[in-house]
């Protein structure tokens, strides 16, 4: 709960933190969006200035344009000046499409249209100078005086008006100017009023001649004022709107350097308001920030001394904890390990007592003592493996295994149990899982089964079990194999199926009272599925049954894993027999030398399994005999490559081991032909040739003494039974025990200093052999112990259990044996 709490604490004030930098960012961006957008208006605005400047270099060029067009009767000036006046508008549409103020818009409309007024208004002009009413009017008053009397009219033409260089001025082109046609009118109309009648003449006839020139003239003279009013007219009107548009875009200018000042003041205050108040934010967003991590800084501190103190009351806790549960696994395995003996004993001397002519009550007595045996005896076997599941000291041993036989063998051994109970047993096997082999462990496959099979027939009165088994693909190599056991038993309540695999739980307290049970069998079973890859599940329904399926991964067995018969035997004499012996224990391979010599076999000893299997291309041999737990490989990976090397012409292969938990039959479905358990005997050695060489004799040696189980008294004699009188091969033999036990015990020191527990197993393991069979209890015990130790051992612990070992071996097996070998 204070862990939630710290927990929470440190959430909350980094969120805190998370908050104010975002707020700070938020903040900070919404004024940087301000500034953005006021630096976007000024812009904007200096981008109107140089559009309208572009607008009056336009407006000056088409003024000049238009004064050129004015003053020549050039086309192209004209045509020069609309294509000006042309962008010009165009210019304007494009401006007045970025205006937003009314009054502005206003202007422009204004602008606009004086643009198009003065375009209308200069070529009404430039048509009136084309029509050039003057020259016209005074053409037409020519060609009327020339119709008149060819004398008068040469005369008057002649002498007054043509010729008269002196009076008229000379003659001028026809190209004359407008000015000088106007100019010209007056001083024509003067010089006839100065003429005089030649007296050869008819006076009527030349005075009407006279008032038909001067109507004319007069004609002219009216025409011409009035194409130069009109003339007038036009540039005023066209000045007058240059004036105006010059006035409204000067106006329009000074609107907008008006507005950009302004604007531009009003972006500045503004950005002055922005800086001050995101500095005046951020000073405090700063001494907030500064302020919430000294706070949580402090908190940190303060629950991390706390979190220590917690700690180390855990460490300390914990340490206790197993510290209690090293205790407890001890005190189990030592209770399991010294029930068993009794209760052999006990089931032995029943079953002899049985075979004795006794009463129906003897019998009846011995039936519940049997009983009450083989109850405690798995409960004790069911507390040795929950210890050893809880410790993780279970390893899995793969083998090539037939789940159909397995399945079989086992649901026949469990049926014979309940035979009394009115119960139909029926399998239902695939072909898959009946033809096939698979490689797993088959005693814990073996294991878990029983429990399921036998269960279904404890909790079920009458009916039926089912046992149904199918492979289905799960890789190329491998199969998922599924086994179900079902029954028609009492069934699990749904709110009780949770916890029905919980270690010590039963379905509920009347089920416990009822069948028994200590409830660990499905738990142990499920922790082994578990070490299996695999798990088990559960259906139930209460008062119909309940169906258990266990499910795992198993690779299928090829051609070139097929298992070695143990049935191999040989009719050769004991000196034609040559055997292969693999053991790092040097006393242990020197007895198993001896033992061999002593029947004129040959022997040929390796120290480890892959030296062997690389120089055995090379020997002759009959039988390979190997201890289990050797250097380079275990016995099992040798049994593996050696099989596989000599498929075509098996050769038998012995184990030796120490394990009494697991069955031959697990050794024999691995690849081995037998198993020779630690200790042995000679006679117990020859009577396993024996099966194999049947010419070997195994009566040559007497039974041994036997030994007090609770003796802790040494038995070195006990190698006479391997080399008989040869005193001195047994002193040799014991010299080299002594030596590397001494050397052993150094090594189990320097490994416990640097804590390397496999190399403790293994050295513990391999001492085990020689200490069990000269009897010495104490040192076996503690080898024990080392060979099951994990990296959770005390440490301190167990260098006192190695120097427990060095004083017991040291001051009393030491001893003991120099004092037998100098007798």
């Amino acid at each position: 709960m204070k862990s939630q709490k710290i927990t929470l604490k440190i959430i909350l004030g980094y969120l805190l933190l998370i908050l104010t930098s975002a707020t700070v960012a938020a903040v900070t961006y919404k004024e940087i969006q301000k500034l953005t957008s006021s630096e976007n208006i000024n812009q904007s605005n200096r981008d109107k200035m140089l559009k309208i400047g572009r607008i009056l270099t336009l407006m000056n060029e088409t003024e000049s344009a238009g004064k050129i067009a004015i003053r020549t009767d050039d086309e192209q000036a004209l045509k020069s000046f609309l294509e000006k006046n042309k962008i010009l508008e165009d210019s304007i549409i494009k401006f007045r499409k970025n205006i937003t103020s009314e009054k502005h818009l206003q202007m422009l409309d204004t602008v606009q249209m004086l643009i198009q007024l003065k375009s209308k208004n200069l070529q009404e002009l430039k048509a009136i100078q084309r029509s050039d009413v003057s020259s016209i009017t005074i053409r037409n008053a020519i060609k009327k005086l020339s119709s008149l009397e060819p004398s008068l009219g040469h005369f008057l033409l002649n002498d007054n008006i043509v010729t008269s260089q002196e009076r008229i001025g000379p003659r001028r082109d026809s190209t004359s100017t407008e000015s000088e046609t106007q100019q010209d009118i007056p001083s024509i109309l003067k010089r006839y009023k100065d003429i005089k009648i030649p007296p050869t003449r008819n006076q009527s006839k030349f005075d009407e001649t006279v008032m038909e020139t001067l109507k004319l003239l007069n004609k002219v003279h009216r025409e011409t004022q009035k194409y130069k009013y009109k003339q007038n007219e036009k540039i005023q009107t066209l000045w007058h709107n240059d004036n105006r548009m010059s006035e409204k875009i000067g106006d329009l200018l000074s609107d907008f350097e008006e507005d950009i000042l302004k604007s531009s003041q009003e972006i500045n205050n503004e950005r002055q308001i922005i800086f001050k108040k995101s500095k005046s934010f951020l000073i405090l967003s700063y001494v907030f920030a500064i302020i919430v991590t000294v706070l949580l800084s402090f908190i940190i501190i303060r629950d991390f001394w706390k979190i220590q103190a917690y700690r180390q009351e855990l460490e300390t806790a914990n340490l206790k904890t197993n510290r209690l549960l090293k205790s407890r696994e001890q005190l189990v395995s030592m209770v399991s390990h010294d029930l068993r003996t009794p209760l052999s004993s006990i089931i032995g001397y029943s079953e002899l007592l049985r075979k004795q002519d006794i009463t129906e009550k003897g019998k009846n007595y011995l039936s519940h003592i049997k009983y009450s045996s083989e109850y405690i005896q798995k409960l004790v076997d069911e507390l040795l493996d929950y210890s050893k599941l809880e410790a993780g000291k279970i390893t899995i041993q793969k083998v090539p295994i037939n789940i159909a036989d397995t399945i079989k063998e086992v649901s026949d051994n469990v049926k014979s149990i309940y035979k009394s109970k009115p119960i139909t047993l029926s399998m239902e096997i695939s072909d898959t899982i009946r033809n096939s082999k698979f490689t797993n462990d088959s005693y814990r496959i073996r294991q878990i089964l029983y429990n399921l099979i036998s269960n279904a027939f404890k909790f079920t009165e009458k009916g039926e079990i089912r046992i149904k088994a199918e492979a289905k693909p799960f890789t190329d190599k491998a199969s998922e194999i599924i086994i179900s056991v079902s029954d028609s038993g009492i069934g699990i309540k749904k709110e009780q199926q949770a916890h029905i695999f919980d270690e010590f739980t039963q379905a509920n307290t009347d089920v416990s009272k009822r069948y028994g049970g200590s409830g660990l069998g499905l738990h142990i079973s499920q922790k082994l599925a578990h070490l299996l890859k695999g798990k088990i599940s559960l259906e139930s329904e209460e008062n119909v049954g309940s169906t258990f399926t266990f499910r795992f991964v198993s690779e299928k067995v090829t051609e070139n894993q097929k298992v070695v018969s143990n049935k191999w035997t040989s009719d050769k004499a004991p000196n034609e027999i040559e055997i292969l012996a693999i053991d790092d224990d040097a006393t242990i391979l020197g007895l198993i030398q001896e033992l061999l010599h002593q029947k004129n076999i040959k022997v040929t000893p390796f120290s480890n399994g892959k030296e062997a299997l690389s120089k055995m291309n090379s020997l002759n041999f009959d039988m390979v005999i190997t201890d289990i737990q050797i250097p380079e490989m275990n016995g099992f990976h040798f049994v593996t490559l050696f099989n596989e090397q000599y498929k075509d012409n098996p050769i038998p292969v012995l184990a030796i081991t120490g394990r009494k938990d697991v069955p031959e039959s697990f050794y024999t479905q691995s690849g081995f032909s037998g198993i020779l358990p630690k200790p042995f005997t000679p006679q117990q050695f020859y009577e396993k040739l024996n099966s194999f060489f049947p010419k070997i004799e195994t009566n040559n040696f007497a039974a041994p003494p036997p030994l007090v189980v609770d003796s802790v008294e040494y038995r070195p004699e006990v190698l006479e039974q391997f080399m008989g009188d040869d005193k001195d091969a047994i002193i040799a033999l014991y010299e080299t025990f002594i030596n590397d036990s001494v050397k052993n015990i150094s090594n189990l020191k320097q490994f416990a200093n640097i804590r390397e527990y496999e190399n403790i197993r293994a050295i513990a393991h391999k001492m085990r052999s020689m200490f069990g069979q000269i009897n010495a209890k104490r040192e076996v015990e503690i080898l024990n112990y080392l060979n099951n130790i994990s990296e959770e051992s005390d440490i301190l612990e167990l260098r006192l259990k190695i120097n427990d070992l060095e004083k017991l071996f040291n001051e009393e097996c030491k001893i003991a044996i120099e004092k037998y070998c100098h007798n």
